[in-house]
């Protein structure tokens, strides 16, 4: 009764949805599945005027239901398709196990109608204008079973593609659905838990002549490969037929077959198929250890390298080697437990994350030997590495360096020597918070007990804001007899230091500071 063919936009939701705000706004249908609603009590008679349509929680027969209804109805305006299966469906039961076991083999196959040509084109889904293509938790083997199909829904204007949990799904295209120019606006590409998936594109024989001069996907720059634990390639048979010109993200994440396959390739595969990659989000073992497997050229060309540590069998003391590699490094940011870090983009050149390290049981140091790897570096930020005793060593120099993060750091007891502080002349921020072990900020050295001492400056020229938080053992910044200079230190912020008993011995000169905040919580608790 709501006369939806009438309404130029609206947004309609029925179930347990999270509305997220967002300024555009075009005709939305999104449902949610329970016990008290169905999909069969939702007749959907005007599905042809609806641009973003999703579904949740379907069982097998709703996603026949639902493409039946899409088949007899049309959906020439349907931008935005999202089909969510049942998650509990995914793990039957044994005694639904034994049952299905009964029922037709043609039964799972009725799913692939999704995106299937029927016998009678006439009757096929065509879905002209769909952009973006969500299936998760569906138990499908294909999408597309050839190009006829693929041509026929549309996918010539299809610019994202995500698939999640499709645990049944062994491929994703076959060679004749991606060639003749049938994905040329695919720009983005995400296929995560997908158990059974063995390959991206598998290649049809009467292809195979052809192989070589095909360009698979000409705009595609994100493409996302995770917990894939059959994946061994791209594609069947020669691995040269695939290029990626404009792609400026790789995420390949727990694709071990993948990787061994990779590796006897990579040389070639780098340079043809990725020569304008920007960002690479991958394993630690395949780039850290001696298993490293990727090219220099490719690394070199990179704004933007994201790894972590999956095996918690990995033995590494030091990041030396590693870090060598990249002589225009300017981000460097190290986390212990967290899944993701944002990004700190900066000008002509490189950021490194290093996510997960406490599966890295050995990582005591971030260099253990002289280098001068660290002089361009711009931002540095370490959290939840408790087995580090120490970041770089004495003599290491960070003139670069404006951001300085360290926190939850259990093994370190000090985080600068004398030597490095009066290096950091760029410095503009200091952030020390929650390592238990900190007793100074700076070191003092032998020397520190020396007359001539008094006479030295440490100078943090820039340094504009300085922030020492949860830091039970900490005594001091600096417990030497040099004098401390911050001439453009304005906010300082001591927080929950309980054992903190001076900041320095030696002189101290804070000309613009003038008030100290002691709650990070309350910025009027002074």
């Amino acid at each position: 009764g709501l006369f939806l063919e009438k309404l130029e936009k609206y947004r309609i939701r029925s179930g347990d949805w999270y509305w997220e705000s967002t300024n555009i706004w075009r005709r939305e249908f999104r449902l949610r599945l329970n016990n008290k609603i169905c999909l069969k009590d939702w007749l959907i008679l005007q599905l042809q005027g609806i641009e973003d349509l999703e579904l949740h929680e379907l069982q097998e027969q709703d996603v026949n239901y639902f493409a039946n209804e899409l088949v007899r109805v049309g959906s020439s305006q349907l931008k935005f398709l999202g089909i969510h299966g049942c998650r509990d469906a995914l793990n039957p039961s044994a005694e639904s196990k034994r049952q299905r076991q009964e029922e037709s083999a043609n039964d799972m196959q009725s799913n692939e109608l999704i995106l299937e040509d029927n016998a009678n084109i006439s009757n096929t889904l065509f879905l002209e204008k769909l952009e973006k293509l969500e299936l998760r938790s569906i138990n499908i083997e294909r999408i597309w079973r050839n190009q006829v199909a693929a041509m026929t829904c549309g996918i010539q204007n299809l610019t994202h593609l995500t698939l999640y949990n499709c645990m049944n799904l062994r491929c994703l295209f076959s060679s004749c659905t991606v060639s003749n120019n049938s994905f040329v606006r695919l720009q983005y590409i995400r296929i995560e838990k997908c158990h059974v998936l063995e390959e991206l594109i598998v290649v049809d024989n009467q292809e195979e002549e052809r192989k070589n001069n095909i360009v698979m996907f000409p705009q595609l720059q994100y493409l996302k490969m995770y917990d894939l634990e059959k994946l061994t390639s791209f594609c069947t048979g020669d691995v040269h037929m695939l290029e990626f010109p404009s792609l400026k993200e790789l995420w390949i994440s727990r694709c071990p077959e993948f990787m061994v396959r990779f590796k006897r390739t990579t040389n070639d595969l780098t340079k043809k198929v990725f020569p304008n990659l920007e960002e690479l989000i991958v394993d630690a073992e395949y780039i850290i250890t001696n298993k490293f497997i990727f090219s220099e050229d490719l690394l070199c060309k990179l704004k933007c390298l994201d790894v972590e540590f999956v095996d918690e069998l990995t033995t590494i003391l030091s990041l030396d080697d590693f870090l060598q590699r990249f002589p225009t490094l300017k981000v460097l940011q190290i986390e212990g437990y967290s899944d993701w870090l944002p990004k700190e983009k900066v000008e002509n050149g490189m950021e490194v994350i290093i996510r997960r390290v406490f599966r890295c049981y050995d990582l005591k140091y971030i260099l253990k030997q002289e280098s001068s790897i660290m002089n361009n570096l711009v931002i540095l930020h370490v959290t939840n590495c408790h087995r580090l005793i120490n970041l770089v060593p004495s003599s290491t120099s960070f003139q670069n360096l404006t951001s300085l993060e360290i926190s939850y750091c259990n093994g370190l007891k000090n985080v600068l020597t004398f030597s490095i502080a009066k290096t950091l002349v760029r410095l503009r921020e200091m952030k020390i918070e929650s390592c238990a072990m900190i007793t100074e900020i700076v070191l003092a050295d032998d020397d520190d007990d020396h007359d001539a001492a008094k006479d030295e400056v440490i100078a943090f020229s820039e340094l504009n804001e300085l922030k020492l938080l949860n830091l039970k053992s900490l005594r001091s910044f600096y417990s030497g007899n040099r004098a401390l200079n911050f001439p453009s230190l304005e906010r300082l912020l001591v927080d929950d230091c309980t054992n903190m008993k001076g900041f320095s011995r030696g002189e101290l000169s804070t000309p613009v500071l003038h008030k100290v905040q002691l709650n990070r919580w309350d910025e009027a608790c002074w």
